[in-house]
C-alpha cells in the first residue's frame, strides 16, 4: 500500500457541515455520499455523532426535519421500564431453556447408548452395568 492512502485527511468545519447537509438534504445514503466526496467508509457516521446539527444550521424543510426528528426517536435508548421482562417473558425464556436442556439430554443419552451398541457388536463386550448386586 501507498503511504499517502494511510495518511489521515482532516477537513474544514465548514465542509463537514456541508456534506451533512447535503446528506439530510438529498436522502441519499451514507455510503452513496461517501463516494460522492471520496470519503473513507465510516466518516459520515462519526461527523453524524460530532456534529448533532440543530434546525438553524441546516435549513431544513420542515417535512425533512420531522423525519430527521423520528430518525433520533428511533435511535434514542429505550425507557428502563421496557427492558424489564415481563413475569410471562421470564417464563417463556425458562420454558425455551428447559427445552435445550431436555433436546441436549435426548441427544446425549442416544449418544450414548449408540457407543453401547457398538461396543457389544464390534468387541463383544456387554458395557451395560447389570441392576443388582453380585451374590
Amino acid at each position: 500500500m501507498k503511504k499517502d492512502s494511510l495518511s489521515k485527511r482532516t477537513f474544514s468545519l465548514d465542509f463537514k457541515h456541508q456534506v451533512l447537509i447535503d446528506y439530510y438534504r438529498s436522502g441519499s445514503t451514507k455510503y452513496f455520499i461517501e463516494k460522492k466526496y471520496g470519503l473513507h467508509c465510516g466518516t459520515m457516521h462519526r461527523w453524524e455523532k460530532a456534529f448533532v446539527l440543530s434546525e438553524k444550521d441546516l435549513s431544513l424543510s420542515d417535512e425533512l426535519l420531522i423525519r430527521l426528528s423520528k430518525m433520533r426517536q428511533k435511535k434514542s435508548p429505550k425507557p428502563e421500564k421496557a427492558c424489564l421482562p415481563s413475569r410471562e417473558q421470564e417464563m417463556q425464556a425458562e420454558i425455551l431453556r428447559l427445552r435445550q436442556a431436555l433436546e441436549y439430554s435426548e441427544l446425549r443419552n442416544e449418544a450414548l447408548n449408540e457407543v453401547l451398541k457398538i461396543g457389544r457388536e464390534e468387541y463383544g463386550v456387554d458395557l451395560l452395568k447389570k441392576a443388582g448386586a453380585k451374590q
